[in-house]
Formats: structure tokens, sequence, C-alpha cells
């Protein structure tokens, strides 16, 4: 049986050229928590979109995916940078070697909502030095009451009603777990970057043959949804300038 939160890899290509980056001032601000000289951990790393920032301002640190494919693709774009590896494993079993803790950043873009709840807080907790922070962040969209918007919405409710997601994640900004008492993070740091992204028809439905739930429908009804909301795309002069706003959570252990 496929499971949803391993589909990404189906077509691990398509995932890395179809998904969206993050805002440079986000990475800026997780960098100037914890310093250049830092050593990370990024859970769920996937293709590497957010590793490669943080390697490309200094930091070295350990990847891990879950799904092989993923890590393929993340491990060739740091092949040129010293200082980063990629393991593949879930998170909630993952063995750190004896010289890699403790960390100084673990962090998650985009995927922290996949982890088991009862495992990811305690265990990023243990893996952070004192002192160091947990940081999670995801790209959520924005604007969803522009015309265009509410057409694309109307191909889903004919056609996919059981889709809430439509383009990346829900809207708004992300629910992280309350803090238990006895781990000692400190008050979180909660930040918004407003950004945005323009699309053809064709990028955008490539970027939704990316969703999790897009791409567990049966074959055929996926194509259809996908043509219909290609064509609303192209009826609105065929560029999708779609918002966004990427939500920090930031933590630092006590």
């Amino acid at each position: 049986m496929r499971e949803q939160r391993l589909v990404f890899g189906e077509d691990a290509g398509l995932y890395d050229e179809a998904r969206p980056s993050y805002p440079s001032d986000v990475v800026d601000d997780v960098v100037g928590l914890v310093g250049a000289a830092a050593r990370g951990l990024d859970v769920g790393c996937g293709t590497g979109k957010a590793t490669v920032l943080l390697a490309s301002r200094g930091l070295t640190g350990v990847g891990v995916e879950a799904d092989p494919s993923m890590a393929a693709v993340a491990r060739r774009h740091l092949a040129t940078t010293p200082g980063w590896r990629v393991d593949v494993a879930d998170f909630e079993a993952w063995v750190p070697s004896a010289d890699s803790t403790p960390f100084d950043l673990v962090c998650s873009a985009q995927a922290w909502h996949w982890l088991d709840p009862q495992v990811r807080l305690d265990k990023a907790h243990r893996l952070l030095r004192t002192g160091g922070w947990l940081t999670l962040w995801w790209n959520r969209p924005d604007g969803i009451g522009s015309p265009i918007r509410r057409d694309i919405d109307e191909v889903y409710h004919a056609l996919a009603p059981g889709l809430t997601t439509r383009g990346l994640t829900s809207s708004g900004p992300p629910v992280v777990d309350d803090v238990p008492a006895d781990l000692s993070f400190a008050d979180p740091v909660q930040r918004s970057y407003a950004w945005s992204a323009s699309y053809t028809a064709e990028r955008w439905t490539a970027l939704l043959r990316t969703q999790s739930d897009h791409r567990m429908l049966p074959p055929d009804r996926r194509e259809l949804l996908l043509r219909a909301v290609g064509e609303v795309i192209v009826a609105h002069g065929g560029v999708y300038h779609h918002p966004y706003v990427c939500w920090l959570w930031a933590a630092q252990k006590h």
C-alpha cells in the first residue's frame, strides 16, 4: 500500500523542479539565530531545497530523508558542498553518529507535519545542544479570494471536493505542537514572510502533480482535474500570479 507521506519520491525530479524554494529572509533569520558556523540537522530534507540554502550560508550538517529517490537528488545538489551528508531514514528511527551530536540547529522545512507527533519534539530536543534552536518553516498560499483562485476552487468543488490543499498546503499559519512543560524550550519566535511566484498553466499543474493528495487520486481523475485547472489559468491570461506566506516557528533550548 502506498504511504501518502512517501509518494513525493515517485517522481523526485519533478518535485525538485516544480516545488518552490524559500525566501532568503527566512533563511537569513534562521542563520542569524544559530550563526554561520553552526552544525545543523535538516529533518525531512527532501531534495535539499532548504539544506542547500543553509549550506550556501556556511552551515554544515546532516540531512535526514525517508525516501531514497528524494535523498539521491539532495546528495547531487550537495555534492560540491563540503560538510554535509544525507542519510536515508525515518527521523523517528534515525540514529546519529557519535560525532554528529549535539546540533546547534534542528530544522524542518515543509515536512514537520509528516513526523510522528509522539516523537518529533522530544527527539529534536535531545539532539540539540543547550542554546540550540529548533526551527520549522512552511510555504503556505495567500490571496485565497482572488478571482483566479475562486475559479480554480470551483473546479475542485466540481471534480475533487475532498482535496483541500489545491496548490501547496492549507492557507494560514501552521499549527505547531504545544511544547510540553518537561522540555526546556523558551517561548517560540513566530514570523511570516510574504512573497510571490508566477506560474504558467503548465508550471502550476506540474506543482499540483507533486502534492501528495493529488498523487493519491486515480490517474484518470487527476488528469481531468489538472486539465480543468490549466484551462482556468489560460482563461485568466495564461499566468497565475500566486502569493505565498512563509511561516517560521523557532524555539531555543534552555
